[in-house]
């Protein structure tokens, strides 16, 4: 059985305040992400197209690498998106606290009359 509180602003505030801080921490590592898929894809371009120490299929290294650096991207952008749902997560929860005070202070000027 759950126990229902009365609700309690500082709760919200509190969640708002970690939201903040996270999506500011996550949005630190997009540089340092970048310049690593860079460093990344510019090894992969000056690695050796044919593979002489093979003769499967497997591909060159610069092949290998060409694809690790496409797949890093998709998930460097699938982040990027997750962010952008978070900070309007955020954003949502803001302005659900605006509302919250505005209805506490209705309710502390019904008391009040």
């Amino acid at each position: 059985m759950v126990v229902h509180r009365p609700p309690d602003s500082r709760l919200l505030s509190n969640l708002i305040a970690h939201e903040k801080e996270y999506t500011k921490h996550f949005t630190s590592l997009f540089p340092l992400s970048h310049a690593a898929l860079a460093s990344l894809s510019a090894y992969s371009a000056a690695s050796p197209s044919e593979n002489p120490y093979s003769s499967t299929a497997a591909g060159s290294l610069a092949q290998v690498l060409a694809a690790i650096v496409d797949v890093l991207a998709g998930a460097d952008d699938a982040l990027q998106r997750y962010l952008h749902v978070v900070e309007k997560w955020r954003e949502q929860l803001v302005l659900l606290k605006e509302l919250e005070d505005d209805v506490g202070a209705i309710l502390r000027d019904r008391e009040i009359l």
